[in-house]
């Protein structure tokens, strides 16, 4: 794996011309069985309440962050940075933007028991462990729920 240095990598919603792009991000920065298709991406890019980012590295989808409200709580559908990008930020920038993107409610989202490199990234920015979904992934595969508590939100049992 080549590192590329990111100069200028700007984050913005998702444009239709931009998703076979997006897809192939996916295939590259996730398992076969996690990465998202076509289809999928093109769906949520469709639906009025869902947050579709990307970060672009010239014409070069570089990451992508997608995020929707779900039972008054702000989630983290789906979050990568291709691998010739990762350790520069991208992905610490992109869970910022979601932020912004949907402001109300606490943050969620579900990541891989044994991604130690994800936890890591959440945790510092504030999330913190909450939960263990049994097989989330496949057999023998488990999820963990995170939650970050944002100012003015209590910090309620996660909903999920």
């Amino acid at each position: 794996m080549s590192r590329v240095r990111a100069r200028g990598v700007e984050i913005g919603g998702v444009r239709f011309s931009e998703l076979r792009r997006a897809t192939i991000l996916q295939k590259r920065a996730f398992k076969p069985r996690l990465a998202y298709g076509y289809a999928t991406l093109l769906l949520l890019w469709g639906l009025p309440h869902v947050r579709f980012l990307v970060a672009r590295d010239g014409d070069r989808i570089v990451g992508c962050a997608i995020g929707d409200r779900n039972g008054g709580q702000a989630r983290v559908v789906n979050i990568c940075v291709d691998p010739d990008y990762q350790r520069q930020g991208i992905g610490a920038r992109l869970l910022r933007a979601l932020d912004t993107a949907i402001p109300e409610g606490d943050m969620v989202l579900m990541v891989e028991a044994d991604n130690q490199t994800a936890k890591s990234l959440y945790r510092r920015e504030g999330f913190k462990e909450v939960g263990v979904s049994r097989n989330y992934y496949g057999r023998n595969l488990d999820g963990i729920w995170m939650q970050k508590v944002r100012d003015g939100s209590s910090a309620a049992k996660i909903r999920i």
